[in-house]
């Protein structure tokens, strides 16, 4: 029998929603003076008030696709267009939040779909007011600093797609 923490005998069970959401990792092909690729990452607070360097990420908006998604919110949080070359792996994580109506907590599954994309133009000058700061890092420098471990995951596997991307142009 589940522990009710003796609230009359009753287990109160949390409202669970499922929210869906689409990314990009963004990589500008290595420059002249750089020894290799780099990446678009974002600095957003956490609730707690760390900051954390993350891939952008977004709601998919209805009647939207999730690649148009990804390419929309990789846009915005970033300041930068890019290009979708190919879809990576989704990745699944859960928080709590706070219900509008009577504030009560809700479990949320948010589920990312990431997609690797060729930087075409823009600047990280014209970054969303949500995002604090806005940084190319190389790829190496990318996975010590990204915050979490699926999204780190996400990044190696954008890699290797880069890499495959490279060698079918014959670049590599």
């Amino acid at each position: 029998m589940p522990k009710t923490n003796g609230v009359s005998g009753r287990l109160k069970l949390m409202k669970h929603e499922i929210e869906r959401s689409a990314g990009g990792v963004l990589i500008r092909e290595k420059q002249k003076d750089e020894g290799e690729a780099h990446v678009c990452l974002i600095q957003v607070p956490t609730r707690g008030g760390n900051p954390s360097w993350r891939l952008p990420k977004g709601w998919i908006e209805p009647e939207e696709t999730s690649e148009a998604a990804a390419v929309r919110e990789t846009r915005e949080e970033t300041g930068c267009h890019g290009e979708i070359l190919g879809s990576l792996s989704e990745i699944e994580y859960w928080y709590t939040r706070r219900g509008e109506e009577q504030g009560e907590r809700i479990r949320v599954q948010k589920i990312v779909q990431f997609y690797v994309m060729k930087y075409t133009n823009g600047s990280i000058e014209d970054h969303d007011q949500e995002v604090e700061e806005v940084r190319w890092y190389s790829l190496s420098d990318a996975l010590k600093e990204i915050s979490y471990d699926a999204e780190k995951r996400v990044l190696q596997e954008a890699i290797h797609s880069w890499d495959a991307y490279l060698y079918r142009q014959g670049i590599m």
